[in-house]
C-alpha cells in the first residue's frame, strides 16, 4: 500500500518496457516517489523491465527502502519465470494450412523453378578423373592415403613411365590413359589429371597446399611388343588390387622396360612369312602359290628393314614393299608357275596393312580422343597410300619391262567340306602367326587361333548369306572383339593383344588390289570411276573391321562385371585368407598401399 491508501502495481503481472521519457532527479522529494509509482503503474504497457529499474532506483533514492527491496524481489523472480518459460509454438503458416495436394504441387514447382533457374550448372562441373575407369578392368582401385610432395612426384614419374612402354609397345590411347589414372589412384594421386595424345604425355597433379607436379613423356617410336603390354597390365592390375606396393612396381617396371622379345627375329619373319603363305590358302591358291607367297613375305620384310635403317619415311618403304610383291606376282604369272597371281599381290597386301594403327585410329575417334584420331588416321590414310602407290608402280613396272598385265577376277567357287576345312585351318594359322609377330607370349597363341578361327566362320557364314561385304566385315570383327576381351583379361593382358591376330584372316586385300588394278588398268570393261569406287569400297569394309572390334570390345564389358562378381563371391565363400589373390607379392602380409604408396618390400 502507498501512503495515499492505494495499492501499488506489481510488475510481475504487468510486463515492463524500457522508459523513453527523461530521467527524473535523485532530489524531487517524497511526492516524487508517489509520483514515479504511478507513472509506473500508467506507462506499464510501454515501459521494460530495465526503465522499471531505473524508476526502482530513483525510489530508492527518495528514500522508500522497503519498497525498494520487494520490487528488487519481485523484478528477480518474475526474470527467472520469462527464463524458464518456453517460447509460444509458432502459429502455423498458410502452406501448412493448405490441403497435401497442395503442398505437393508447390514442392514439384519449386523442384522444377530450381531446375530452370540452376540451368546446366550441374553437368559442367569438373568431372572426377576416377569415373574414366568406369567398365574397365580398374575400375575399383584400392586406393592408398595421400603422399608427400616427394613422394607424390615419385608415383606420378611411375605412371608416366607406365605410359610410355605401352605408348612405345603399341597400346591404345584409352588403354593407356585409364592405366595411368589407375596407377595414380592406387597410389593416392586421385586427383592427377593426364593430357594424352599421340605421342606425348603430361601428367599433373596439385598437391595439398597448392603445388604443381608435372611430368611429361614422349613416345619418338614405335616397336610392337604384346608381352610388354601384357606384363604392364598385369602390374597395374596388382596396384588396383592392393597386393603390390610402390618400390615394388618401380622394380617390376624397370624389369619389364628391359623385357627381352619372346622370340627370335628369324622367327619373327618366318612367322610372317607363315601368315602370307595361309591367307593364299584361304584365298585359294595352290601350293607352289603359298610356297611363292611364303618367300615374298620373308623377302619383303627383309626389304623393308634393310631400308629403314636409312631413316627414309614410311611412306616410301610401303611404296617399294608393294611394287615388289607386285612384281614378284606377275612375273610368276608370266612364267606360268601360278595360275592365280592375284592371291599373291592380296596377301602381299595385308602384310603392309596398317592394321593396329587402323585399329588404334577408330578405337581413340569412337573413344572421345580427337585430336590423337585425328593423327592416326592421317598416318594410316599414308600407308594406304603408299600401298595404293606401290601397287600402281608395280603394274606400271611390270608391262614397261615386257610383262603380261595379270588376271585379277575372282572365279566364283562353290563350298564344299574339304575346303571349308582347309580354310578354317588356314584362318587359326593366321591368327597364330599375328601373334607370334606382334611379339605375343605363348599362351595367347591358341586363345588368338580360337578367336580367328570364330571370326573366320562367322565371316564365311555371312558371305554364303549374300550379306553385303561392309556389313560381314562389322560383324564378323563384332565377334572377334567381344571374345578378344573376357579372354584376354582372364590371360592378364588387354584385349588388343588378341584383337589384332584375330583380324588379320578378316582384311581384304584382295578388294584393295582389284580396285588398283581397275584404276591402273583402265578397259573398256573398267573405267577410273569404277576402279575409284571399288577402291572405296574396299577401304570401308577394312575400317568397318576397327569398328566392329571396337564395338565387340564394349559388348563385353558386362560379361567383365559378372566375372568380377562371381570372383568376388567365390572369395567370400573360401574365406578370408583367399581374399588376398594368387597375384599377391611374397613377404607381405598386408596389403601394402593400405599402409601408404612407398611401402612394400624391395620386389
Amino acid at each position: 500500500m502507498t501512503k495515499d491508501g492505494r495499492e501499488e502495481a506489481t510488475t510481475a503481472e504487468v510486463p515492463l518496457e524500457r522508459s523513453t521519457g527523461p530521467a527524473r532527479t535523485a532530489g524531487s522529494g517524497g511526492p516524487s516517489t508517489a509520483g514515479s509509482g504511478r507513472t509506473s503503474a500508467a506507462d506499464s504497457g510501454r515501459t521494460s523491465a530495465a526503465g522499471s529499474g531505473r524508476a526502482s532506483a530513483a525510489g530508492r533514492g527518495a528514500g522508500d527502502e522497503t519498497g525498494s527491496k520487494a520490487l528488487r524481489e519481485l523484478l528477480d523472480r518474475s526474470r527467472h519465470e520469462l527464463a524458464r518459460k518456453p517460447e509460444p509454438l509458432r502459429s502455423k503458416t498458410k502452406t501448412d494450412q493448405r490441403g497435401a495436394s497442395q503442398r505437393i504441387a508447390q514442392r514439384v514447382a519449386r523442384r522444377t523453378v530450381g531446375k530452370l533457374v540452376s540451368g546446366t550448372a550441374v553437368n559442367t562441373q569438373p568431372i572426377p578423373i576416377i569415373t574414366a575407369l568406369k567398365g574397365t578392368p580398374y575400375q575399383a582401385p584400392v586406393q592408398a592415403s595421400e603422399p608427400s610432395e616427394e613422394e607424390a612426384r615419385m608415383v606420378l614419374d611411375l605412371a608416366a613411365d607406365i605410359a610410355a612402354i605401352m605408348m612405345r609397345a603399341g597400346a591404345g590411347t584409352s588403354d593407356i590413359e585409364v592405366s595411368v589414372i589407375a596407377a595414380c589412384a592406387a597410389c593416392g594421386l586421385a586427383t592427377a589429371e593426364v593430357d594424352l595424345t599421340s605421342n606425348t604425355l603430361v601428367v599433373h597433379y596439385s598437391t595439398s597446399d597448392g603445388r604443381l607436379l608435372t611430368v611429361m613423356r614422349v613416345n619418338r617410336g614405335e616397336s610392337t611388343h604384346y608381352a610388354k603390354l601384357a606384363s604392364v597390365h598385369k602390374l597395374v592390375s596388382d596396384l588396383v588390387d592392393g597386393t603390390l606396393g610402390f618400390h615394388e612396381a618401380r622394380n617390376r617396371l624397370d624389369a619389364i622396360r628391359s623385357q627381352r622379345r619372346p622370340y627370335q627375329e628369324w622367327f619373327v619373319t618366318g612367322s610372317w612369312g607363315m601368315m602370307v603363305g595361309s591367307l593364299v590358302m584361304l584365298l585359294g591358291g595352290g601350293a607352289i602359290a603359298i610356297g611363292l607367297g611364303i618367300a615374298m613375305a620373308v623377302l619383303v620384310f627383309q626389304l623393308g628393314k634393310y631400308i629403314g635403317r636409312t631413316s627414309l619415311p614410311s611412306f616410301f618403304i610401303i611404296v617399294v614393299q608393294a611394287a615388289v610383291a607386285t612384281l614378284i606376282a606377275m612375273a610368276a604369272w608370266n612364267f606360268g608357275l601360278v595360275d592365280a597371281p592375284q592371291y599373291l599381290v592380296a596377301a602381299g597386301i595385308v602384310l603392309l596393312l596398317p592394321t593396329q594403327a587402323l585399329f588404334s585410329a577408330v578405337q581413340d575417334a569412337l573413344t572421345n580422343f580427337p585430336l590423337t584420331a585425328a593423327g592416326r588416321i592421317i598416318g594410316v590414310f599414308m600407308s594406304f597410300a603408299g600401298i595404293i602407290s606401290g601397287l600402281a608402280v608395280g603394274l606400271v613396272c611390270g608391262r614397261a619391262i615386257g610383262l603380261d598385265p595379270i588376271e585379277v577376277l575372282v572365279p566364283r567357287t562353290s563350298i564344299h567340306v574339304v575346303a571349308a576345312i582347309i580354310t578354317m585351318a588356314a584362318a587359326a594359322i593366321v591368327a597364330m602367326a599375328g601373334a607370334v609377330g606382334m611379339q605375343a607370349t605363348r599362351r595367347f597363341i591358341l586363345p588368338a587361333a580360337v578367336v580367328g578361327l570364330a571370326s573366320h566362320i562367322t565371316m564365311m557364314t555371312l558371305t554364303m548369306l549374300d550379306v553385303d561385304n561392309v556389313l560381314a566385315s562389322l560383324l564378323s570383327a563384332t565377334v572377334a572383339g567381344f571374345l578378344s576381351r573376357p579372354l584376354a583379361l582372364r590371360l592378364g593382358a588387354p584385349a588388343i593383344v588378341l584383337t589384332i591376330p584375330a583380324i588379320y584372316t578378316l582384311l581384304q586385300g584382295l578388294s584393295i588390289f582389284t580396285a588398283v588394278y581397275q584404276i591402273v588398268a583402265e578397259t573398256d570393261t573398267t573405267s577410273f570411276a569404277v576402279g575409284l569406287s571399288a577402291l572405296f569400297s574396299a577401304i570401308v569394309a577394312n575400317a568397318a573391321l576397327a569398328v566392329g572390334a571396337v564395338l565387340g570390345n564394349y559388348l563385353a564389358r558386362p560379361l567383365q562385371r559378372k566375372k568380377a562378381t562371381a570372383d568376388k563371391a567365390a572369395e567370400e565363400a573360401r574365406g578370408p585368407e583367399s581374399a588376398r589373390g594368387p597375384d599377391t607379392v611374397r613377404g607381405s602380409e598386408t596389403a601394402p598401399l593400405e599402409r601408404g604408396p612407398l611401402t612394400g618390400g624391395t620386389g
